[in-house]
């Protein structure tokens, strides 16, 4: 039988600017070996390529292109996987492909699929069969059954409509306990040459034992925790290096290090093969010895969810980190060159502010402490069915128009009705309401990333004017915005610099450093165009250049930042400190800093706009203000601070 699985369509950045992560499937690509083991033929057909290829647009008619892509392949049967996040788009296709091809059995898994089968099957006839939980052992027996038109009727681990209609809920499939019996995965059902990876992930494990109230992880894979066995690790990833050139590896595990004897015996066979690793794991669950094992044979990163930074939300949550470790660790695995991410999360029902403040607090320390080697995240809160939350609160569930970073934007008018028609199969889309303002939250979450853009010296300066805490900035510019009118803007660089110079005066150091990194910012993402056929001279039309910003009456900021680094003076220091008129060059992929004269920036800004030298001249000298000569010009043009205008170039030469 001709299976074709159909990958995950997900992205981030929004419609406009979305960004793909082009890692394969690893479920998708065990499903595939274990069906070519049972003598079916798999393939993986992943959208995310085709868009990245241009080959697909985002738009309202994406489901009903998907559709008849897939439709074309000719499959006997499809496999669709879903997230939370984008299951409305995977119905919306399933649903285009049934008008297509009314006959062809639409398969249906993944967690979200896992545990909202029946909700599923009764919502939507496109779906036919939807395999729950791990799917290795179900999908062979539902393949030999399709294929020879048998009843499913005794396949444990899946539920299906039947003939009648009715809906049947087979027995659960036992646990997967031994995770070194199944077969390799088919990396090979990607074209892993043509992605561009610098790494490549290795499914290490399955399992969760702890619960928190907010993860879904353990009801899809189970408590049972399971490593796969160093030797079965190492061999996938020689096999990975051997085959495609990969020496860094992302070992697939939330908690990759509770078994701290079989980590210790990965971490032995993988010693001296040159490999590189990273992994996920809790600030509990590792210590020094281990780390510098772990250091010593490779691993170059680990993703630590902390989620709160309030120790009460630590206990509700379940999540019962010693918050304590957070600073200890991070300085251990910076002492061992390891780079972590620590991870946090706002918007939990039971949260105060207090709550909130504390969490901002340990995301701006994370984010600052280990010799700049962690990253902080801030995530708003997603609602997951199968949860302790959304047991509890699942009732008071509230849809608005946000879309987070973990969500799949609504493209088409359908999108929106079919949320609101099915609030438990679409939870992902919708929020709890909380004790804190929507609004806050959602600008709380927006900030963060424009704040993280920021040299963390930067970062380090504006949090050092606020007390020392990220909460009183973060509380500081939404108080702020929300008195801007007519609506409140976006949390930015632009309007952080001008609630700082509202806040402490625009004379003030900081509000320097503010304006010096909003510009700064602004001025390195734009690429600065070229014109290497111009004439170092100052006939024609002449402009500031593309490679240049002007910065009148702003303090020294890199000798402001170099004395917080160096020196360690932090807080409002409001010591009389000059003021000048700066100019910055973007060139060559650096940002240079000229202090220039009051005059020369009153020059340099008469070239806002196009203008030639001779009409420059000429208000200057109606104005009586100094002249700068050709040759003064000529200098500016070497310089890169003016440019000429290429198509008036070529009319002078004309």
């Amino acid at each position: 039988m001709k299976l074709l699985l159909v990958d995950n369509l997900l992205f981030e950045g929004g419609p406009a600017t979305p960004a793909f992560d082009p890692q394969p499937h690893l479920g998708l690509m065990s499903l595939v070996a274990v069906a070519h083991g049972a003598g079916h033929h798999a393939a993986i057909f992943n959208p995310r390529q085709l868009l990245l290829d241009g080959k697909l647009k985002l738009g309202p008619s994406l489901y009903a292109t998907l559709a008849q892509i897939i439709s074309d392949a000719e499959a006997d049967a499809v496999g669709f996987t879903a997230l939370g996040c984008n299951i409305h788009c995977v119905v919306q296709t399933a649903q285009a492909l049934r008008r297509i091809s009314p006959d062809r059995p639409i398969l249906l898994g993944g967690p979200h699929a896992t545990i909202l089968h029946r909700e599923l099957l009764e919502a939507f006839g496109c779906f036919d069969i939807i395999a729950r939980h791990e799917a290795e052992h179900s999908l062979p027996l539902v393949l030999d059954a399709l294929e020879a038109d048998r009843s499913l009727s005794g396949i444990p681990g899946i539920s299906f409509r039947s003939a009648k209609g009715l809906i049947v809920e087979n027995a659960p499939a036992q646990i997967i306990e031994d995770l070194d019996a199944l077969p390799v995965p088919s990396y090979e059902a990607y074209p892993l040459h043509r992605l561009g990876l610098d790494e490549i992930r290795v499914e290490a494990g399955r399992g969760c034992p702890f619960s928190c109230t907010f993860c879904s992880t353990a009801t899809f894979f189970g408590r049972r925790y399971r490593l796969k066995s160093a030797t079965r690790l190492v061999s996938e990833m020689d096999m990975l290096a051997e085959r495609y050139g990969f020496i860094r590896f992302k070992l697939n595990h939330d908690l990759f290090t509770v078994n701290r004897k079989l980590v210790l015996a990965f971490c032995e066979a993988v010693s001296n093969r040159g490999y590189e690793w990273s992994c996920s794991a809790r600030m509990d669950c590792v210590d020094a010895p281990l780390l510098e094992a772990m250091a010593k044979s490779g691993c170059r990163d680990i993703y630590f969810g902390v989620e709160a930074g309030s120790s009460r939300m630590q206990e509700i949550t379940k999540k019962r980190l010693d918050l304590g470790l957070i600073v200890p660790t991070l300085a251990e695995t910076a002492r061992l060159s390891i780079r972590t991410t620590t991870s946090f999360i706002t918007g939990y029902p039971e949260e105060n502010m207090e709550d909130l403040d504390l969490t901002l607090d340990a995301v701006g320390e994370a984010h600052q402490c280990a010799s700049a080697l962690n990253v902080s995240q801030l995530h708003l809160l997603t609602p997951e069915p199968g949860t302790e939350l959304m047991a509890r609160h699942g009732g008071t569930l509230r849809l608005d128009a946000h879309v987070s970073e973990f969500n799949f934007p609504r493209l088409a008018p359908e999108d929106d009705d079919l949320l609101r028609r099915h609030p438990g199969i679409f939870p992902n889309h919708y929020h709890f309401p909380t004790r804190i303002a929507r609004a806050r939250l959602i600008f709380t979450t927006d900030l963060w990333p424009v704040l993280y853009e920021l040299d963390r010296p930067v970062l380090a300066y504006l949090i050092a004017w606020h007390g020392g805490r990220l909460s009183r900035l973060a509380d500081g510019f939404y108080s702020w915005s929300c008195r801007q009118l007519p609506e409140m803007p976006p949390p930015g660089l632009a309007s952080l610099a001008a609630y700082v110079a509202e806040r402490f005066g625009a004379e003030a150091p900081v509000s320097s450093v503010a304006r010096f990194a909003a510009l700064l910012a602004a001025f390195t993402r734009v690429v600065p165009e070229q014109d290497g056929a111009a004439d170092r001279h100052a006939n024609g039309t002449l402009r500031l250049s593309h490679a240049a910003r002007l910065l009148p009456d702003c303090h020294d900021v890199p000798a402001l930042l170099a004395e917080q680094e160096n020196l360690r003076i932090y807080g409002t220091d409001n010591s009389e400190r000059s003021l000048s008129d700066w100019l910055l060059l973007h060139k060559n992929g650096q940002v240079r800093l000229f202090a220039i004269g009051s005059e020369t920036l009153e020059f340099l800004a008469m070239f806002s706009e196009p203008v030639t030298y001779d009409e420059v001249l000429r208000t200057c000298l109606l104005q009586r203000r100094p002249v700068a000569t050709p040759e003064d010009v000529a200098a500016l043009i070497k310089l890169g601070a003016l440019e000429r205008i290429a198509e008036a170039a070529g009319q002078d030469a004309a």
